[in-house]
């Protein structure tokens, strides 16, 4: 892996949201080369944001098929390194939730298996 990678997560108001959002945060508290991005923040150019995601490479984990962040960040000028598709993998190993406040205890499996899966993703940049 590089010495810090971005990812820039879903956050949208459904279960698939919630669990992108968990799976990305998590795995920025728990590891020192991973730093998150805010896409709304991204989408609005605050100055907080901007700096971490044009120093380092981006990560766009998706929600759904509509992929908002992959638009967001390309309508804004930003590089993506990387595109990992949360949904199909979590269609595809039949991981569901129904919070979108609060995971339940098939959403914290999902974000789990998401964190995994996004670290194995990340070795291959």
């Amino acid at each position: 892996m590089n010495d810090k990678i971005a990812l820039v997560s879903c956050s949208g108001l459904s279960p698939l949201g919630l669990i992108v959002r968990a799976a990305s945060v998590d795995l920025a508290l728990e590891n020192d080369n991973i730093v998150v991005a805010c896409i709304t923040a991204s989408s609005a150019e605050t100055d907080k944001c901007m700096p971490i995601i044009k120093d380092c490479p981006v990560v766009a984990i998706t929600g759904c098929e509509d992929d908002c962040v992959s638009k967001i960040l390309i309508d804004k000028g930003i590089k993506i390194d990387k595109t990992i598709a949360a949904e199909k993998f979590l269609d595809k190993n039949e991981f569901d939730s129904t919070g979108i406040a609060r995971l339940d205890s098939n959403g914290e499996r999902a974000v789990k298996k998401l964190k995994e899966y996004i670290l194995k993703e990340l070795e291959k940049l």
